[in-house]
């Protein structure tokens, strides 16, 4: 064999080395892409490729700011916090407030003891008034006082409970007219029946005769009931056009304890001169 065809057998041996690992080269490469493709779509989708991902390792968590803070969190400094709420204003801390609600709880659950309670406390008012700074004794009559304060519990809260209530359920209405037919009712009917009982309940508390009464009755009756009628016709129109039913004895004994001193008054005169 010639040089010639030695050169040229060497040239095809290695030409067919070269080509031989040129053909199984997409083999190889295939494979690594394959692979590379299946690692690369979960991660896509850790980092949001793929919207069905529920959860994010990388991406910050974000806490709830609600006022009950449920997920544990303090918060932060999160500016979108909500102020703590204020003091309320609701005037609790006011005594008198207070005072006033406890009895107006009180006049709801046990009407005729509060009404009872507060006439007693203005017949008591009314009458050390008079004591003190109109006749002036030389020592305070306690039998006298106790007269008019249990008066004021026995009789005038109690009566007054009944009558206005009856009032208000028989006229309804604050009204021109509903308001004075309550007025002349109580000026003209309840008035004397109240004076009646006001001398005779004094006249019996002193242990007298039924004739003690009747005098007492005549020569003081007419008095408390003119005298009535300078006060009480503008004091109920007051009371039946705006005060509630509930508030009407409490209306009534505020603007008696003046009127309490006149009884007073004709109460203890009546007595002297028996």
């Amino acid at each position: 064999m010639s040089l010639r065809h030695l050169i040229a057998a060497a040239l095809c041996a290695h030409a067919g080395a070269l080509v031989a690992p040129a053909a199984r080269m997409p083999i190889m490469v295939s494979r690594p892409a394959a692979t590379s493709r299946a690692v690369a779509s979960p991660m896509m989708g850790l980092f949001g490729g793929s919207r069905r991902v529920l959860w994010n390792p990388f991406r910050p968590v974000k806490r709830s700011m609600g006022p009950g803070m449920r997920d544990g969190g303090d918060g932060g400094d999160d500016d979108t916090k909500q102020p703590a709420p204020g003091p309320s204003d609701d005037g609790s801390s006011n005594p008198l407030t207070r005072l006033w609600k406890q009895y107006e709880e009180s006049l709801d659950a046990k009407p005729l003891l509060m009404k009872a309670l507060t006439s007693m406390v203005g017949f008591a008012l009314g009458d050390i008034l008079a004591q003190n700074f109109i006749q002036k004794g030389d020592s305070f009559d306690w039998a006298r006082f106790f007269r008019l304060t249990s008066f004021g519990f026995l009789v005038h809260g109690t009566t007054s409970h009944y009558f206005y209530g009856f009032l208000d359920g028989k006229i309804p209405g604050t009204g021109a007219k509903p308001v004075f037919s309550k007025v002349f009712i109580d000026q003209v009917l309840w008035n004397p029946i109240f004076g009646i009982m006001f001398f005779s309940y004094v006249a019996a508390f002193e242990l007298k005769g039924i004739g003690y009464v009747k005098d007492k009755v005549q020569n003081e009756l007419l008095t408390q009931v003119f005298g009535s009628w300078k006060v009480w016709p503008l004091a109920h129109a007051i009371n039946f056009r705006f005060i509630p039913s509930s508030q009407r004895v409490l209306y009534i004994n505020t603007i008696q304890i003046g009127y309490n001193c006149f009884l007073s008054l004709i109460a203890n005169r009546a007595k002297k001169e028996a």
